[in-house]
């Protein structure tokens, strides 16, 4: 798929953001205390898992530090998906929009704002929780 340069320079800017959004692992010591266990969330779609995981929107952050949890999805292309860190002091929560193709998932915006805007089209965006 080609991209305008617009598109591109942007997109390639909002993955730099997002990792930035996300931050890179604090070499922080690890708490003594590890809080209670939380009750299992409902189970999400593996292939949307590994869209993120490969995506270059979380590279540099490792698949371990993150959870995806809370996806919303519209009209069968597109989908929304909650980035929870394993360590809130270390990473900050995100947001991924992700789109069908026939390879499966692909990730085409990640960040903390605005998340959507310009990328999804406006009719889906209410459906997937993001707001512009």
């Amino acid at each position: 798929m080609s991209r305008t340069p617009r598109t591109s320079t942007r997109t390639a800017a909002r993955g730099a953001a997002a990792v930035l959004a996300l931050g890179l692992l604090a070499a922080a010591p690890a708490s003594a205390s590890s809080p209670a266990a939380a009750p299992a969330a409902p189970a999400v779609d593996p292939a949307l898992v590994a869209a993120v995981a490969a995506s270059p929107f979380t590279d540099g952050v490792p698949d371990g530090a993150w959870t995806v949890t809370d996806v919303r999805t519209a009209d069968d292309v597109w989908a929304a998906a909650a980035l929870e860190p394993v360590d809130p002091q270390a990473l900050d929560p995100a947001t991924a929009l992700l789109r069908a193709t026939p390879d499966g998932w692909e990730v085409v915006d990640l960040g903390t704002a605005q998340v959507g805007c310009g990328t999804a089209p406006d009719a889906v965006l209410p459906a997937l929780g993001l707001l512009c």
